[in-house]
């Protein structure tokens, strides 16, 4: 497909993606132009307002300035009250996001050729935004310029992402390319491991979308905890608002648009950082310093704070980090590198994840209102250094834990032992016929030992030793040379054995009166357990 046609039809698919975003505002709004005002709106003033909050969801804020009389009904100084609204609704934003990744998913298919898709995306999505642009009129804080720009950026910053990850794990050609010059340039710089570089970014990025995964699965779990444990005080303050059936369900629908800031707002919580409803005012772990604050529900699930006990949410980052990092020591790559390696692909992958949240944090601040309300939110260095250092400490007690040598360690520590605390360990050992080696080299030795010339000594030898230990150990090659010793010697006599007291009567009541008997015939000679080897063997 050509690049252009693959541009127009990126372009119309951004539209689509506009529109369906726009529908989840419009949709409630003209609900409520027809049902609280009876159609006494104009309804370009409702699409006005629409195109507005989308405007919102796309990180450009909107200005508003409130009459004397609005501003006393809500116990302020009598005078016109201008403020910015800037904290952007990101539950409308996340399906710009999510769908703008999956366009771009696709066009990664096509290798470099897809590129036109995100740049025709971008450009449609721009149109869309000029259009909002148009309708929201003289509600805008920013210049008309930055209002177009920063939706398309917002669409084109998704699908760029996405298009690249696409062609990273499907190595597309122009892919391949790049990271060949990236390497012969390190290599011109004798940076080592300059071949392994591919496989190592791509360990890094693993890494930190598992810690970013952890991060933000603990924050959201933090959410639903404080919502449950709130439940008092959100209904309490949604009561006192005295809504009716739809208004009721359009403050559902604004806090459902605010829970993904929620989830960064616990995350900040988790960290020890924090965030701040208002100039002044801090929530965290340690405790709560919170002043006045608008009539938002969603507000009453702000925890007063654990004191002493707060160490308890960080440490379970912490914990978090140290699965993540016991469950890629695992890995192929983290498992053939070397040790300061395997730490530098768990550091980097921190750096990364502090950038990633330290982004996502900012887009989770703003302003509300007028005044203390201009700063809400959290910090996000603070945030994302606290957030990368208790995740990336985790990880590394997990990497260091799952590479180390238990063996090693067990032989370090009994050679710290004191030398009677090792000569009891072997007698043990010896006792308990673990050193099997050993007890085959001593019978081997005995039976070296054994005086061919003896018969006596050998018979009883192999009387003793009439085991299952001494057959196998008979079937070894230096047995086998004893035989052959034994060959070469002229053959001897087996003694005859004791006369018993059977014996001495037979010859006390002989009937020839004689003390002597038939001679017995000789007997065979008694199998002693072990034979003569065959020839050959």
């Amino acid at each position: 497909m050509r690049p252009t046609l693959t541009a127009v039809i990126a372009a119309i698919e951004a539209i689509a993606v506009a529109l369906t975003g726009i529908a989840v505002i419009a949709i409630p709004a003209f609900l409520l132009w027809i049902a609280s005002f009876d159609m006494g709106a104009e309804p370009v003033d409702v699409l006005g307002a629409g195109a507005a909050v989308w405007l919102l969801a796309h990180f450009v804020p909107l200005a508003f300035s409130l009459p004397p009389e609005t501003a006393l009904t809500l116990e302020l100084p009598p005078e016109t009250l201008s403020f910015t609204l800037s904290l952007a609704p990101l539950g409308v934003t996340l399906i710009t996001v999510l769908l703008a990744g999956r366009s771009g998913w696709r066009f990664g298919r096509r290798g470099g050729m897809g590129v036109a898709g995100v740049i025709g995306g971008a450009v449609g999505f721009a149109g869309v935004a000029l259009v909002m642009v148009t309708l929201a009129g003289d509600t805008l804080a920013s210049p008309h310029w930055l209002a177009i720009l920063l939706p398309a950026l917002c669409y084109a910053v998704a699908s760029l992402t996405a298009f690249l990850v696409r062609a990273g794990r499907d190595e597309h050609p122009w892919w391949a390319a790049v990271i060949r010059w990236k390497q012969r340039s390190l290599q011109r710089l004798n940076v080592p491991g300059t071949a392994a570089l591919p496989g190592r970014i791509a360990e890094v990025l693993r890494i930190a979308v598992a810690l970013l995964a952890t991060f933000l699965g603990f924050a959201a779990l933090a959410v639903t905890v404080a919502i449950v444990m709130g439940y008092v005080s959100i209904t309490t303050l949604t009561q006192s608002l005295q809504l009716d059936g739809l208004g009721a369900f359009l403050l559902f629908l604004v806090q459902l648009a605010l829970l993904p800031t929620a989830v960064l707002w616990g995350g900040a919580w988790l960290t020890g950082a924090g965030f701040a409803v208002g100039a002044g005012s801090s929530a965290s772990p340690f405790g709560a310093l919170l002043g006045p604050m608008p009539a938002l529900p969603l507000f009453g699930a702000i925890p007063q704070g654990w004191g002493s006990a707060g160490v308890l949410a960080p440490a379970l980052l912490v914990l978090g980090g140290l699965v993540v990092g016991v469950l890629f020591a695992r890995r192929s790559e983290l498992r053939r590198s070397n040790w300061p390696t395997a730490l530098g692909l768990v550091v980097a992958a921190s750096a990364v994840t502090a950038l990633v949240v330290a982004g996502l944090t900012a887009l989770a601040t703003g302003s509300i209102g007028p005044d203390r309300l201009a700063s809400v939110g959290p910090d996000p260095w603070p945030t994302a250094g606290l957030a990368a250092a208790e995740l990336g400490v985790g990880a590394l007690i997990g990497v260091l834990a799952s590479r180390m040598d238990t063996s090693r360690m067990r032989a370090s520590v009994a050679d710290l032992l004191p030398e009677r605390v090792t000569s009891q360990a072997a007698e043990l050992t010896e006792m308990a016929g673990i050193d099997e080696t050993a007890e085959a080299h001593e019978t081997v030795e005995m039976y070296e030992t054994v005086e061919l010339h003896e018969t006596v000594e050998i018979t009883e030898t192999s009387q003793d030793y009439e085991t299952a230990e001494i057959r196998e150990t008979a079937e070894t090659r230096e047995t086998a040379e004893v035989y052959e010793t034994i060959e070469d010697h002229e053959p001897f006599e087996i003694p005859e054995p004791a006369d018993t007291e059977e014996d001495e009567l037979l010859r006390a009541y002989a009937w020839d009166g004689t003390e002597s008997v038939d001679p017995e015939p000789t007997p065979e000679p008694r199998r002693t357990g072990w034979r003569l080897p065959r020839k050959g063997r």
